[in-house]
């Protein structure tokens, strides 16, 4: 499962956004904190390699985020479009598999309740 987000960014994240961003050079780095009902508070980073405008993703061990997409300048602000997708380690049983689709699951719900309508849409 992936979601679209879409930010316009002018020199800081939208108030209230789960979302820690910095640029590193030719990387994008950061990590989504999210409070889980089953898990507590989760953590995922993060990471890209800015090609150009386009991101690309660089791997993480799981669980974190698979972040790919575009970044643009519009004026004085930045807009990203980024596709987001959750990477959880690889279950072993159904009873594993199942667990994992609950959770990612409950993070795009959390997900879609902590940001402006406007700026996520599934994949």
């Amino acid at each position: 499962m992936k979601a679209r987000l879409r930010l316009a960014l002018n020199g800081h994240l939208p108030e209230g956004l789960p979302l820690e961003l910095r640029l590193e050079g030719e990387e994008v780095r950061g990590v989504l904190r999210q409070e889980n009902p089953v898990l507590g508070e989760v953590v995922l980073p993060f990471a890209s390699r800015l090609e150009g405008e386009y991101l690309k993703a660089l791997p993480l061990p799981p669980p974190s985020l698979r972040i790919e997409g575009r970044m643009r300048p519009q004026g004085s602000a930045v807009e990203l479009e980024l596709e987001l997708e959750l990477i959880l380690p690889e279950g072993q049983s159904w009873g594993e598999r199942a667990f994992s689709r609950i959770l990612e699951l409950l993070f795009f719900k959390s997900l879609e309740r902590s940001l402006p309508q406007a700026a996520l849409s599934p994949v």
